[in-house]
């Protein structure tokens, strides 16, 4: 799959006040940017530019913006409507490729699943996710965001927009990564009957607790998050949840701008209270692999451990699989907790080279055991074929 990315935030110029600017510039990669959009076809992009009330402010009769192979950027020049000052400026600009399907700035998850997809339709060839972005008095926001659409082949009170914010910027850090994308929207999909949320999440109705590891910007944790929210709303399940997310220190500041955005949509999720508390802890792997964890991370069980994207540093394994370890250990002490109780980790990965397969040597000599929920292809735009896997993992047996 490739993204989007704004390069800068966008520049409102309204020097010339019969023909204001807005610049963008952009480029449109793969996940961690290491390769350019190199399309068979010219890929026209869609950019919409909306006041408050959802009004257009673009002067229209532009061609629109074209990325062709061999491009590593696009400076872009949107004309709006004239004798805009700069303190009139208050929009969301919204970059989408004109051959997927609308909402416009919006990404569909069922277009990331092969069973949801018509064969031949653009989504089978490949996707592009889009990006938006607020100005606010002709100031551009320093983030931007990423909106994915769980569950858009049901009723439309019954969608769910995941909207996350991402550094704005060359820099892949604080981004979504592919696995993270995809699984998101498998876990969407299959979360969607009753059946599919037990079955999937292996819940319980006493409380259920999900610790997402390395989480970024917390697009697991926040997609169950709202997933559970829905299902509660829905009375597929009654039991309460926590969701937390874990990261380095750096991650922080974003991945809770995100828990403050999806703690709203959980209110219009459910407006008498939402069943689901969401919340951030720093969590170190080299500290975690010791036992040494935050209060938020000791103070409960947890029922399922959610990561994505966090295998492709192989000198970082032996630290994560001892704090997943150190996790199952800490889970057998705590009171009420069945002796021999398991531990379940879903764990999404696109494998990028073969020294990844190091993790299942680990897995292995840890007593972890593992297998495949899914393997789904990536959309991918004239690009080799690649995947998503999602593996299921348990530690721990019950006793007879």
């Amino acid at each position: 799959m490739h993204y989007i990315r704004l390069l800068r935030g966008p520049k409102l110029d309204a020097s010339n006040l019969k023909r204001p600017l807005i610049s963008i510039l952009l480029t449109i990669t793969t996940d961690l940017g290491d390769s350019f959009l190199y399309p068979d076809e010219p890929v026209d992009l869609i950019i919409s530019v909306e006041n408050p009330t959802g009004q257009s402010i673009i002067l229209d009769g532009d061609p629109p913006p074209r990325w062709t192979a061999g491009m590593r950027c696009l400076d872009v020049k949107v004309p709006i409507k004239p004798h805009f000052k700069k303190d009139d400026v208050t929009c969301t600009i919204r970059i989408h490729p004109a051959t997927q399907t609308p909402p416009l700035g919006v990404l569909k998850g069922s277009d990331m699943l092969p069973w949801s997809v018509a064969r031949g339709s653009f989504a089978s060839k490949g996707l592009i996710m889009p990006v938006s972005v607020e100005m606010a008095k002709g100031i551009c926001a320093p983030v931007a965001v990423r909106t994915l659409q769980l569950d858009s082949r049901s009723q439309p009170q019954d969608q769910i927009d995941i909207d996350l914010e991402e550094d704005i910027g060359e820099s892949i850090a604080r981004h979504i990564w592919d696995a993270g994308a995809v699984t998101a929207s498998f876990l969407g999909d299959a979360c969607s009957t009753k059946e599919g949320i037990y079955d999937t999440l292996l819940m319980r109705e006493d409380g259920f607790n999900v610790l997402e590891l390395g989480s970024g910007v917390g697009i697991l944790g926040i997609t169950l998050a709202q997933v559970i929210g829905r299902a509660v709303v829905r009375g597929h399940t009654s039991s309460k949840a926590t969701v937390l997310l874990t990261d380095l220190s750096e991650a922080e500041e974003r991945a809770r701008s995100n828990i403050l955005r999806a703690e709203a949509a959980l209110s219009h999720i459910n407006p008498n209270g939402s069943a689901v508390a969401l919340q951030y802890e720093d969590l170190d792997w080299d500290e975690g692999k010791h036992g040494k964890f935050g209060t938020l991370v000791s103070a409960r069980p947890w029922d399922l451990v959610v990561l994505s994207d966090c295998t492709y540093n192989v000198d970082s394994l032996p630290a994560l699989i001892g704090t997943l370890s150190a996790l199952h250990a800490a889970k057998l002490k705590y009171p009420g907790v069945e002796e021999g109780a398991k531990t379940f980790v879903i764990l999404a990965t696109k494998p990028r080279h073969s020294s990844e397969q190091a993790l299942f040597g680990l897995l292995t000599a840890d007593d972890w055991q593992y297998n495949i929920l899914k393997s789904i292809p990536l959309p991918k735009l004239g690009e080799e074929d690649e995947a998503v896997d999602i593996y299921l993992l348990e530690k721990g047996k019950k006793m007879s």
